[in-house]
C-alpha cells in the first residue's frame, strides 16, 4: 500500500484543520511581517506586551545606523560594535550615546536584533560578567507622546523592564547604573528574529535615581515612535469574518474554502475505506 493510500484520511484531516486556523485567524498575525510585539520577557509572554508596527528595518544595519542622530534635546555619537557584534553572534547592533546640555551625564542607547536567543545573555548574567550586582529589578511603563500615538490613544504605554546595577571595589560601591530595556518580537509565521532596545545610565552611588529614572524614561518616549506606530485595534476579526462582509460572496467562498478537502476527505474514504491500514496490497 503506498504512502497516499496509507495516511490520505489523517492527511485530509490536517488539511481541514489549516484551512479552520486560518479562517479564525486574523490576516495581520499571519501575513503582516510588520506587526510585532514590546515586551519584556524574552522567552515567554509577559501578558503586558504591546502590539506595534515597525517603521525601521531592525535587521538592516545601515537603516539602524540611520536612527535620528538628533532625539529632542539631545545628540549623538556612536560607538565601535564589531566586536561586540563578532562576540555575541548578533545580526545588528547600534550603540549610541546621547548627550544634552541640560544633563550631567550621558544616556547609552542600544538597538541589537539576532535570530537566536542566545545572543541575549539574562542580564544578571551580562552584567555580573563586567562586575556588577542587581540591587533593585521592577517593572516600568512609559507613556508615548509621539503625534501618532496620542491620536490613536491619549494613554497608550510600553512595558519596559527595570535594573539598579552597583559595583563594588573593596566592600564599597563604586558605581550605580540605571537601565530600561524591552524585547521586540516579530510575527512568529514570518519571522524568527528578536531585537533588544536597552537604554542605561549612570546615577548616584546612593539615594534617590528618581531623576534619572524620568529623564531615561522621557528618552525612550520620544525614541518609540521613530521606530513603530501603534496598533489600537485588539478585536477578535478574523479571516471569515471579513468574508462575511462581503454578503453572499463572501459565505460562497467560506462554504468553497470548507468544502475543497472535506471533497477530497469523502472522495479518498470512499476509494480507499475498504482498503485495511498496514495490510499489504498483495498478500502471498
Amino acid at each position: 500500500m503506498n504512502f497516499l493510500k496509507r495516511y490520505s484520511t489523517a492527511i485530509c484531516l490536517l488539511f481541514l484543520t489549516c484551512v479552520i486556523v486560518i479562517l479564525l485567524s486574523t490576516p495581520g498575525s499571519l501575513f503582516s511581517s510588520g506587526v510585532t510585539f514590546i515586551d519584556t520577557e524574552l522567552h515567554r509572554s509577559s501578558g503586558d506586551e504591546v502590539y506595534v508596527r515597525t517603521k525601521m528595518d531592525f535587521g538592516s544595519q545601515e537603516h539602524m545606523s540611520s536612527f535620528p542622530i538628533e532625539v529632542g534635546d539631545w545628540k549623538g555619537y556612536d560607538y565601535d560594535t564589531t566586536k561586540d557584534k563578532k562576540q555575541l553572534g548578533a545580526d545588528v547592533m547600534l550603540l549610541r550615546g546621547y548627550s544634552s546640555a541640560g544633563f550631567y551625564v550621558p544616556i547609552f542607547f542600544l538597538v541589537m536584533q539576532s535570530k537566536t536567543e542566545t545572543s541575549f545573555h539574562p542580564p544578571h548574567i551580562c552584567y555580573a560578567g563586567q562586575g556588577f550586582k542587581v540591587q533593585e529589578e521592577g517593572e516600568e511603563h512609559v507613556l508615548i507622546t509621539g503625534t501618532s500615538w496620542t491620536k490613536s490613544s491619549p494613554n497608550l504605554t510600553v512595558p519596559l523592564k527595570k535594573l539598579v546595577l552597583l559595583k563594588e571595589s573593596e566592600g564599597t560601591i563604586i558605581e550605580r547604573r540605571l537601565v530600561l530595556f524591552c524585547y521586540v518580537k516579530g510575527n512568529q509565521f514570518t519571522s524568527d528574529t528578536i531585537t533588544m532596545i536597552r537604554v542605561e545610565a549612570l546615577v548616584p552611588i546612593d539615594g534617590s535615581y528618581e531623576g534619572m529614572l524620568n529623564v531615561e524614561k522621557d528618552f525612550v518616549a520620544q525614541s518609540i515612535p521613530y521606530m513603530f506606530d501603534p496598533i489600537i485595534d485588539k478585536e477578535w476579526n478574523p479571516l471569515a469574518l471579513k468574508l462575511v462582509e462581503f454578503g453572499a460572496i463572501g459565505y460562497v467562498a467560506i462554504a468553497f474554502i470548507l468544502a475543497f478537502p472535506l471533497a477530497i476527505l469523502i472522495y479518498t474514504s470512499k476509494k480507499w475505506g475498504q482498503i485495511s491500514i498496514g495490510k499489504p496490497e498483495d498478500e502471498a
